[in-house]
């Protein structure tokens, strides 16, 4: 539901609340935060500034935080009502997303949240009048079994919304959300129809509206998900257009016409559609174009630097082609570069590339409350070659998310035998004689306020820490690839992001039954922890006499950690897609914000990484 912004008595924000003001406005919540640390270096928050600093913490689904920093509000004794009526809103939000994690595991605990969440809202209400706050508790007390209550405050938020001067998604939503919870189920799915059409390509809020309806769970609350429908989130791979040398057809330049007009009624199938692709020539750029001549969103990832994509996926097909992948990289969304670097003969780069496609629908549709697919034109029997389609097809149908295919052989009728085609190379794919890069997932942590450590305490400090490091990695079913330590830093290389984020989990669960004070440090001192996962160089270090990682992606690495909030696990985008598209289920990651990374390197979307379901 949408936020007001209060004011704090009328007067105009400081420098500093602005600023805070615009972190959040621009979802850099990780950044938001650090920015109201900054203005209490020397002494306690102002309510206001405490509000945004609980705010920050929820939106990053950090609810111990947010409850820490929003104890410092104490909005009973507010002068300012906006200020305090979002308080207690902000208080009901994070004890309604405690009771949704409690509530299948925990009854009990779940009610007693429920309780604190309806109580926080009708205060809300009470204080600033609007429908927001008195559905949400009306929607508790109904999935906790209070339906006169829940009644009583639907009738309360649906009165409040006919004095909202202002047409708008939300106001309809909330309308809709209160006359389903008095059973006028009619009035509910038109005043959910019209919310629908005003929010257009708002799909957060929609996805907001979807989780409602699933937590209300009513059968006339899940018929309404139809109204309120998330869009398709595709991931999509396809077959290049055939080079000229190319012996067994299999996508003829003549076949263009057809995957075209195949792939835009696939696209016009769906009400409205995301879609992560790279952009070869041939199905990838006919794909895109689909989509953006019908005004979606469209994420392309590329793995290496755009020449080198060009010279090897796009140029060998004509002109025309490298002028329409032009086009379509200035229509995108958002372009990701896989790594900026050349791609020396590595097909592991499109390796990368695959599963960051598949990794991002996968947190999309997590986020917009749908299911990604996977949409493909392809010939069914091709080869499953390094970072292809038929490979990445294979991954996904592991997954058990669904496949859509257009058959590029029912298009255009049979070609060789699998055995003949394999003499030619595959899309996506370029000859090499070895591999050089790997992919790894790294890890960076240290220790926030080391440096203020007394020196007597330092052996003793390294003792705990490296110790709780080398415990926890004899604890891994798969060891650490490569190890290294400095003071109070480590940085470990992992082949699979699963085990990297096991670590990563282990070790803030270990650090924090530490008894930092024994050791001249602050009570509430904690780790920090950055992830990434990415192609890297392995060398020889003859210092250490021992296998070492070098590269891009190691810095980047490097440099996310010390962006990271205390206490807290922070990933790249690369990292979380690679984990989604790993299948690994114990763990989620909630996205934070984009954020710019130390020393100048670039701004980096992140993601907050938590065992699933933590409550």
């Amino acid at each position: 539901m949408p936020s007001v912004t209060p004011a704090s008595a009328g007067l105009p924000p400081s420098p500093a609340t602005a600023a805070i003001r615009r972190a959040l406005r621009d979802g850099l919540n990780a950044h938001a935060l650090d920015l109201v640390r900054d203005a209490t270096a020397t002494g306690r928050p102002t309510p206001e500034l405490a509000y945004l600093a609980a705010l920050a913490c929820a939106r990053m689904h950090a609810l111990n935080e947010a409850e820490a920093w929003l104890r410092q509000v104490e909005p009973d004794r507010l002068d300012d009502r906006a200020l305090a009526t979002e308080a207690f809103s902000l208080a009901g939000r994070i004890a309604k997303d405690r009771f949704a994690a409690l509530r299948v595991r925990d009854p009990a605990r779940a009610r007693a949240q429920a309780d604190v969440a309806i109580e926080h809202y009708r205060r809300a209400f009470a204080l600033g009048g609007a429908p927001y706050p008195a559905v949400n508790a009306a929607t508790i007390a109904y999935v906790t079994g209070q339906p006169a209550l829940a009644r009583a405050l639907a009738g309360e938020a649906l009165a409040a919304c006919a004095h909202e001067h202002e047409e708008s998604h939300w106001l309809h939503a909330t309308r809709g959300e209160a006359l389903l919870l008095l059973e006028r189920h009619d009035e509910a799915r038109i005043a959910y129809d019209r919310a629908r059409a005003l929010a257009g390509h708002a799909f957060g809020d929609l996805a907001t509206m979807r989780r409602q309806l699933r937590l209300i769970g009513s059968a006339e609350a899940l018929r309404l998900l139809d109204v309120v429908a998330a869009p398709a989130v595709i991931a999509f791979s396809g077959h290049m257009i055939d080079a000229a040398d190319r012996r067994d057809a299999r996508f003829p330049a003549s076949l263009e016409g057809a995957v075209a007009d195949a792939l835009r009624r696939r696209v016009a199938s769906y009400p409205a559609a995301i879609g992560f692709c790279q952009a070869a020539c041939g199905a990838d750029l006919l794909f895109l174009e689909a989509m953006q001549d019908a005004g979606n969103p469209t994420h392309i990832v590329l793995p290496c630097a755009i020449p080198d994509f060009v010279a090897t996926s796009v140029a060998f097909a004509g002109e025309a082609w490298i002028g329409r992948f032009e086009r379509a990289m200035q229509r995108a969304t958002s372009v990701v570069l896989a790594t900026e670097e050349p791609l020396l003969g590595d097909t592991v780069l499109f390796v990368h590339a695959s599963n960051l496609i598949r990794g991002m629908a996968s947190l999309h549709a997590s986020e917009l409350e749908t299911e990604p697919l996977l949409l493909n034109a392809s010939e069914p029997d091709a080869l499953a070659h390094e970072g292809g389609t038929a490979a990445t097809t294979q991954a996904w149908r592991a997954s058990g998310h669904r496949v859509d295919t257009i058959d590029l052989s029912a298009l255009r009728g049979p070609i060789a035998t699998p055995a003949e085609a394999a003499r030619a190379p595959a899309a996506g794919t370029v000859q090499r004689d070895a591999a050089r890069r790997s992919l790894k997932s790294l890890v960076f942590a240290d220790i926030k306020g080391f440096s203020q450590m007394p020196e007597q305490y330092t052996p003793r400090f390294a003792e705990v820490f490296l110790g709780t490091c080398k415990r926890l990695l004899d604890s891994l079913e798969r060891a650490a690839t490569d190890a290294n330590t400095r003071g109070d830093g480590i940085y470990l290389v992992f082949e699979r992001p699963g085990d990297a984020a096991a670590f990563a989990v282990r070790l803030q669960q270990a650090l924090a039954g530490v008894d930092w004070t024994s050791l001249g440090l602050p009570a509430e001192t904690s780790a920090r922890v950055g992830l990434h996962t990415g192609p890297v160089f392995q060398t020889f270090d003859p210092v250490m006499g021992k296998p070492t990682f070098y590269g891009t992606h190691v810095n980047r690495a490097a440099r996310l950690e010390p962006v990271v909030q205390p206490g807290h696990i922070f990933a790249t985008e690369a990292f979380a897609a690679s984990l989604m598209a790993s299948g690994e289920a114990r763990y989620a990651c909630h996205y934070i914000g984009a954020m710019p990374l130390a020393k100048q390197f670039g701004i980096a979307r992140l993601y907050r990484l938590v065992e699933r379901d933590s409550a």
